[in-house]
């Protein structure tokens, strides 16, 4: 776990896992003493590890299946993306994995942390190429895009009645 992803979880853009609870313990052990620690362990958010909560936590509604299901991603739709997951995966809208895009001053801001902390952010892929590779095997969205682009067209057309 990186420092963005315990800053995701603290803010309530990601769901918070279990080693998260217990990294936040020991900083309260280590900043405010072991009483505070204890205290901490002992309260009613430690026991019951709630899985989203956080200052932006109303941002989200889950991921796009969660919307099928009658999820809520109104804040994220208004500012162009598809969820809340897209809006922290990097790639920018409707994409994932490489530099942080889209989000201005905080796509810079994430960057220069990533690069700090020695975060690899992966390669930049749409959602439609991760689908398309998901039904014809890895790398086909791309080799198609470039050896046969009007093919490429009809792929994404049908991957986004599907998606």
């Amino acid at each position: 776990m990186g420092i963005l992803d315990d800053l995701s979880m603290g803010f309530g853009l990601k769901d918070r896992d279990e080693d998260y609870y217990e990294r936040t313990a020991k900083t309260i052990g280590r900043t405010q003493g072991a009483d505070r620690e204890a205290q901490y362990r002992q309260s009613n958010v430690f026991q019951n590890q709630p899985q989203r909560a956080g200052l932006l936590s109303f941002m989200g509604g889950g991921n796009n299946q969660d919307r099928n299901a009658g999820g809520n991603n109104i804040i994220p739709r208004m500012f162009g993306y598809r969820d809340r997951a897209d809006m922290t995966d990097g790639g920018g809208r409707y994409a994932s994995g490489g530099l942080y895009q889209g989000g201005g001053a905080y796509s810079g801001l994430a960057n220069i942390v990533a690069a700090l902390s020695g975060q690899d952010l992966g390669e930049r892929q749409t959602y439609v190429d991760q689908y398309i590779d998901q039904e014809k095997g890895a790398g086909f969205a791309e080799r198609m895009k470039t050896d046969h682009p009007e093919y490429y067209r009809q792929l994404v057309v049908n991957a986004m009645r599907n998606m």
